[in-house]
Formats: C-alpha cells, sequence, structure tokens
C-alpha cells in the first residue's frame, strides 16, 4: 500500500510540473544612442580580416520562378578578395568564382568557359552570380564608414533604424534592441527605389565575434533571392595569397567580358 502511495505521489508530482505554465523569460530591450550603436558595429566588423566558411546556398529566380541549391565553400580576404565554389550533394563542381581584388575569373565547368574581368565592378554586374550582393552580406559596414555620410536613427520598440545618407537615402540599418546586432540592411538606388535587401539570423559566437548563421540576400531589379547557411565558420586565419589567384584550365575558352557590349 505504501509503494502504491509512493508511486501515486511520483505521478501526480510529474504531471503538475509537465501541466505547469513554464518560465519564458522576458526580452530585455535595451537602450543605446547613436553614436554607441556605430561604434557597435563598426567594432564587431572590424574585428573580422578574413572568413572561411562551408556553406548551402540557395538560388530564387522570382521571374523564372525556378531554384536550385547546392553545397559550397567560401574564403574571404578584406576588402575584396574571395574565392567561392559550388558544388552538388555529389558530383563535379559547378562553378568557382575568384577575385584578387582587381580582376574577376567565374569558371563554369558544365560549359567549358572562364569568363574574365579586369575591372571588378565590371566583372561583377555581368555575371550571372551577383557578387556585389555577396559582398554586401559580409560588409555590413561599408557605406556606414564612408565620409561624409549623415546618420539618423529612428527607436522603435524592439529595435533602432539607422538611417544612412549622403544627398540621398543610401541605406536602412535595422538593429534589434535586445542585443543590438543587425538584423536587416536595405540599400537605394540614386532613384530612391530599393536596390537589395539582406537580412540575417540566428547569431552565433565564433572567438568571441557575433556571426550569423543564415543570411538572405533579396534583389529586386533582378529579382533574385540568395540564401546563404553557414556550417562551418573560421575567422582571422591567414590564408595564402595563391588562394585568389585563379589559373585557366587547360582547353578551356576565355570569354573577355570587358569586350563584350
Amino acid at each position: 500500500m505504501r509503494k502504491l502511495f509512493l508511486s501515486s505521489m511520483v505521478l501526480f508530482l510529474f504531471l503538475l510540473g509537465a501541466c505547469a505554465p513554464r518560465y519564458v523569460k522576458p526580452t530585455i530591450y535595451r537602450e543605446a544612442s547613436l553614436e554607441e550603436l556605430i561604434e557597435l558595429i563598426q567594432g564587431r566588423e572590424n574585428r573580422i580580416e578574413t572568413i572561411k566558411t562551408s556553406l548551402r546556398m540557395g538560388f530564387r529566380d522570382l521571374e523564372k520562378k525556378s531554384s536550385q541549391h547546392c553545397l559550397g565553400v567560401f574564403v574571404f580576404k578584406k576588402p575584396d578578395r574571395f574565392r567561392i565554389k559550388g558544388y552538388p550533394q555529389m558530383g563535379p563542381t559547378l562553378f568557382e568564382i575568384v577575385s584578387d581584388g582587381e580582376s574577376l575569373w567565374v569558371y563554369i565547368p558544365k560549359e567549358g568557359k572562364v569568363y574574365l574581368s579586369q575591372d571588378l565592378k565590371k566583372g561583377a554586374s555581368k555575371a550571372d552570380f551577383n557578387l556585389q550582393d555577396l559582398r554586401s552580406a559580409f560588409s555590413v559596414a561599408e557605406i556606414l564608414n564612408q565620409p561624409d555620410v549623415n546618420k539618423f536613427l529612428e527607436k522603435k520598440e524592439k529595435e533602432y533604424i539607422l538611417y544612412l545618407v549622403k544627398k540621398r537615402l543610401l541605406e536602412k540599418v535595422w538593429i534589434e534592441r535586445s542585443n543590438f546586432l543587425v538584423t536587416k540592411i536595405e540599400r537605394f538606388d540614386r532613384n530612391g527605389s530599393l536596390a537589395l535587401e539582406v537580412s540575417f539570423d540566428e547569431y552565433q559566437k565564433v572567438d568571441g565575434i557575433d556571426f550569423p548563421k543564415e543570411m538572405r540576400i533579396y534583389n529586386p531589379k533582378e529579382k533574385r533571392i540568395l540564401t546563404l547557411l553557414i556550417q562551418k565558420v573560421r575567422l582571422n586565419e591567414a590564408i595564402k595569397p595563391g588562394v585568389f589567384q585563379f589559373k585557366v584550365p587547360k582547353g578551356i575558352e576565355v570569354i573577355d567580358l570587358d569586350q563584350e557590349e
């Protein structure tokens, strides 16, 4: 009888605990000045010189209503040296894009072609894979660091919105008020239209630095969405200069993007 009583009490206490409402720690939204927020954003980005990461990439064309997914590796060194390689779960390389900061190579093995540009900006705009979008995801403070840019701050209940203006609105930056992490940026063209939207989610600590696990890059003009799911990331490791040089494989056609209309 005593054992039955004890068993009943244990079951009662278990059910009581299971049914009791769980305590959820309330989110505390903090205050910060414009100067403090700018210092925090610049400070985080200044602590990152190189990035090595493996990731999953998703490409979605809203106009063609098509999507593709692949795995990838990405190596980046400030200000604009990078190498990115995409490949399927099983099979050969889908593409490889390399920049040494001046020239750009886009290698598509399936086409048997390498697209080359001696002008990084010009080549990036012509490449089917929008490199400026990708670069923006890893250079949040790029416009913030430009000279003569005016900054204005709007306070919301759960976030701050930072406006960057230079004769016109250049960029808006959303900053979460509980941890002061950037959750979204919007960049605008000369006509005031949205040119790029980058969202950041699920930050993790990497060597004491906050780094997002997920990035969503939306280009409304090209009607494309690029999603990056970070799997493993290493920050500030030494990178050999040869990583950012591309050697054209034998028998591969080289197309000069600078000469195309």
